[in-house]
């Protein structure tokens, strides 16, 4: 199906012949043969576009990157072609836009093509991806031999027309009869990440170690996998989503020659300090280093929110739950070189229509909370978030409009000192250091230090935490005797934004010591400040 293009302003829109918005829950099934056909279309449109530029590569201090956060399109009804098919022409079309702003990578997000689900479900979306390592693999050049893995197929072609690479998240499955864990229907079933490069070859093929609540997948049969690429913008890794909270993500990012990493994710939120945006720029200012993270756009499943997170803070980044597509561009200064302007744009794509996207954290609500709300009618607009485990964390109430406040947890002092203009909200000064238990399943060691907009429920007086205070600091410093290999440090305020980096610092003197330091003149409505300490040397073993 050849789409037809009308511009008016800055919207841009694509008529298929069918008008209705794939963000509809009565999304009309297209005959196999007419979505055949519009791949076949989208995919040529993308190599006439890409045309002269499939030769460039990335020069200068900078690189463009993108990511883009997907309402993943899903049924209960449609054949597992139809789903692959609908979710991959949003993937084209992304693609297509990304390029035309210059992007040298492209990273999508974990379960972007298919859902999460059990073995029976997952068997029909899995694919069985060659080990790069093993022998040169390019789908795209090779389309009879792909032609029964038609997500490998279009990602490698996705690469190689537009001459971009490619970081994406879909399933592997190999045949483990008489092999040891070998699960009763004969097959292993890895959550996969590939990275294709500008020629479509594939570059890396990543199980991930750390599944999360995953129970129609199985745990990689290799840990600690070299995950690394070359570009020729610099050297890169790729993890996902639950990755983040143990220690290799972090100690390979760290790594001297590693310039970054792409992050596929379908996140769970959980405030106060385990929100999308809140953790990839508190890893990204802790690692000094990158990470491209791309979300899932489904909030009624507690999943949104992605970007471009930098060492000095973020580039770009959305969060806001209206079911609705976006991609994310920003220029990203290489290692050693000096700042540039990112340049930023972020990109509203439906099915139907594309167009700039503005006034990000407008539909933000006042509370999150799946205890307080209950569970979502809508999952593409109503927002829900599960809260961190706190029951064991020591608290103290702030009063009055300034103060000094300290607390201790475990042989973790935290101290206060802050100033407002009034406090019209509550506030608490939070302590914990010990054992986190994790959702009730895994369990990991940390030390947090936390200033807090609170909620009182039942006998809880700090029980849940509102994304919206009428309260304004000046002046916070929020310190810690920090143990940790690695403390993660945050500042939010009202309606989920990331508090301007000019506006605070984290500095961590010597390794028994950390703080965050906040000053406005005019004044900010924060939320949260806060230090995740991990104590990864501590953790008990990864069960999943």
């Amino acid at each position: 199906m050849e789409r037809d293009k009308v511009t008016v302003g800055n919207e841009t829109s694509l008529l298929t012949g069918d008008e209705d918005d794939c963000l509809s829950d009565n999304v009309p099934q297209h005959p196999n043969e007419n979505l055949e056909t519009m791949i076949a279309a989208l995919l040529s449109l993308t190599a006439f576009l890409a045309g002269e530029l499939s030769s460039v590569k990335s020069d200068g201090d900078f690189y463009t990157a993108a990511v883009y956060e997907h309402a993943r399109y899903d049924s209960a009804t449609d054949s597992a072609q139809v789903i692959i098919q609908r979710n991959l022409a949003n993937y084209t079309i992304a693609t297509e836009i990304a390029k035309s702003k210059g992007a040298d990578c492209i990273v999508f997000p974990e379960y972007g093509v298919f859902s999460p689900g059990e073995r029976s479900q997952l068997k029909r979306f899995l694919e069985d991806i060659p080990d790069p390592k093993a022998s040169r693999v390019n789908p795209c050049e090779e389309s009879e031999t792909y032609s029964d893995r038609p997500i490998l197929y279009a990602l490698s072609c996705l690469a190689k027309n537009n001459s971009i690479f490619v970081v994406a998240n879909t399933g592997d499955i190999k045949k483990c009869e008489g092999e040891p864990d070998c699960p009763s229907d004969g097959d292993f079933h890895f959550n996969t990440n590939v990275v294709f490069d500008r020629t479509g070859t594939l570059l890396v093929r990543y199980h991930k170690e750390h599944l999360f609540y995953e129970f129609g997948m199985d745990l990689a049969r290799e840990t600690q996998q070299d995950t690394t690429f070359e570009t020729d913008f610099g050297t890169f890794a790729t993890y996902i989503c639950f990755d983040i909270d143990y220690a290799d993500m972090s100690r390979v990012a760290r790594q001297p020659d590693v310039d970054g990493i792409m992050f596929p994710t379908m996140w769970v939120e959980q405030p106060p300090q385990m929100k999308s945006i809140q953790i990839w720029e508190a890893w990204a200012i802790a690692n000094n280093s990158t990470i491209l993270a791309s979300n899932i756009q489904l909030p009624g499943y507690n999943a949104l929110g992605s970007g471009i997170f930098h060492g000095s803070g973020p580039l770009t980044y959305t969060f806001n739950p209206d079911g609705i597509s976006k991609l994310l561009v920003a220029k990203v200064p290489k290692s050693g070189s000096e700042p540039v302007s990112p340049d930023a744009s972020i990109t509203a794509i439906t099915e139907t229509r594309t167009w700039d996207w503005k006034d990000d954290g407008k539909d933000v609500g006042y509370e999150c909370s799946s205890r307080v709300l209950g569970q979502a009618t809508d999952i593409r607009t109503e927002y829900r978030c599960v809260e961190e485990n706190v029951t064991d964390y020591s608290y103290t109430e702030l009063e009055g409009p300034s103060g000094h406040f300290e607390i201790c947890n475990n042989g973790l002092c935290c101290s206060l000192d802050y100033t407002t203009t009034g406090l019209f909200n509550r506030f608490f000064l939070g302590a914990f250091n010990g054992l986190y238990n994790h959702f009730g399943r895994y369990s990991w060691y940390e030390e947090d230090c936390i200033l807090v907009r609170c909620d009182a429920r039942g006998d809880r007086p700090c029980a849940t935490f509102p994304m919206k205070s009428e309260t304004v600091f000046t002046q916070v410093l929020l310190k810690g005797n920090f143990s940790s290999e690695i403390v993660f440090p945050s500042v939010l305020e009202n309606d989920m934004r990331l508090t301007p980096k000019s506006d605070w610092r984290f500095e961590r003197p010597n390794e028994q010591e950390a703080f965050i330091q906040f000053n406005s003149e005019t004044g900010r409505k924060v939320i949260t400040v806060g230090m995740k300490g991990r104590s990864y040397d501590k953790d008990p073993p990864y069960q999943r």
